[in-house]
């Protein structure tokens, strides 16, 4: 499974309270907490349900 060429979802909280889904394109990578360029703050990263126990990730860190 390549996931290089899947969009990513995430929950977002806007500066007024409001809660979205949120779609990104695939190649960029956010986590829980990272503030957007529009201010809103990502607040959960769902995994994808169709990832296979054997699926090989990406190294993000070397070392």
């Amino acid at each position: 499974m390549n996931l290089q060429r899947y969009g990513m979802w995430a929950y977002i909280k806007h500066s007024d309270g409001r809660t979205e889904e949120r779609e990104f394109p695939a190649g960029v990578y956010i986590e829980i907490g990272d503030v957007l360029e529009d201010g809103a703050v990502v607040i959960d990263v769902p995994y994808p349900d169709d990832i296979e126990d054997d699926a090989e990730f990406p190294d993000f860190y070397d070392g």
